[in-house]
């Protein structure tokens, strides 16, 4: 994205004071909310999350660690990724080092991944063993056997093509942060600030920020044979906790999700504790009980 580009989206998204700060990492702009000192902790949202998701769990945990949200290309305030350029576990791994690099974090760090990030942290860990101190992998997509039978390409520019239509049509601005609650059932906490609600309206109404979710959720069975290959050619050194959400509202679904996150903790020998009760995106209803989790890991 150029400076003409960024000037028109700040034209279009006139929000003061964005929190954070930026670092590139091979030529990408991203963006970073980092509070806090002590041993470093990285937290790295789902499919379509956002800093603000992570905002009373990084309340608790910078009290005593240096703690850096990182939206990935294409969500928050990030810069989204180059024409013809889509997601990648081995990518998104060596962002996550890049980061720690523009940092200058040279001790081993925790990460954290929650939902389809956790394939990502779980990379970095397996990639660069000597930079990871452990992971948490909060309700993680877990997928050993992916179907592909549309080839990426074509998924990848149809998801493109559907992002550019929703966006010129309106019906992105308009429904855009209404479909986020529907998708994010977790509820803010009581005294939850004007300005994340604010920063919900503004992101969820970005064409950039439509694209690179469809983009990340067209390519998920991609990411995880790319993670499959991985994991047959490398070993898991570092610690992790496997965490699942649930309700606590009995359920087919639910039951069967928490079998699949235990088999998960089997397979990587980590351990395994359910978050309840908490939506899929746990870090918002307990934000307390995921920073404990991590702060285990430091």
């Amino acid at each position: 994205m150029d400076n003409g580009d960024r000037a028109e989206r700040s034209a279009l998204f006139p929000v003061k004071h964005p929190p954070g700060q930026y670092v590139e990492v091979d030529g990408q702009r991203l963006h970073l909310l980092i509070r806090g000192t002590g041993p470093t902790v990285v937290l790295c949202g789902g499919l379509g999350s956002n800093w603000f998701d992570w905002n009373d769990t990084v309340d608790i945990l910078s009290t005593h660690h240096h703690v850096v949200v990182l939206d990935r290309p294409g969500f928050g305030l990030s810069d989204p990724l180059p024409a013809g350029v889509t997601p990648t576990v081995r990518g998104e791994a060596d962002r996550i080092i890049g980061v720690l690099d523009a940092l200058g974090v040279t001790e081993p760090a925790v990460v954290a991944g929650h939902s389809i990030a956790g394939f990502y942290a779980e990379a970095v860990a397996r990639l660069y063993p000597s930079r990871i101190r452990g992971i948490l992998l909060l309700d993680s997509s877990a997928e050993s056997d992916p179907r592909r039978i549309v080839p990426a390409a074509v998924r990848v520019e149809t998801a493109r093509v559907v992002a550019a239509v929703l966006s010129r049509t309106g019906l992105q601005k308009l429904v855009g942060p209404r479909v986020r609650r529907v998708l994010n059932q977790a509820t803010p906490p009581d005294g939850t600030p004007q300005e994340t609600f604010d920063w919900v309206d503004d992101i969820y109404r970005r064409p950039t920020y439509l694209t690179a979710a469809l983009v990340e959720d067209v390519v998920y069975p991609d990411l995880a044979v790319e993670l499959n290959k991985l994991r047959k050619r490398s070993t898991l050194v570092a610690p992790v906790i496997v965490a699942a959400a649930h309700t606590g509202r009995p359920s087919p679904w639910g039951k069967k999700w928490v079998r699949t996150q235990r088999k998960l903790a089997e397979y990587l020998r980590a351990d395994f504790t359910v978050v309840m009760p908490a939506h899929h995106h746990a870090m918002i209803d307990k934000p307390a009980e995921v920073a404990a989790l991590i702060t285990e890991l430091v």
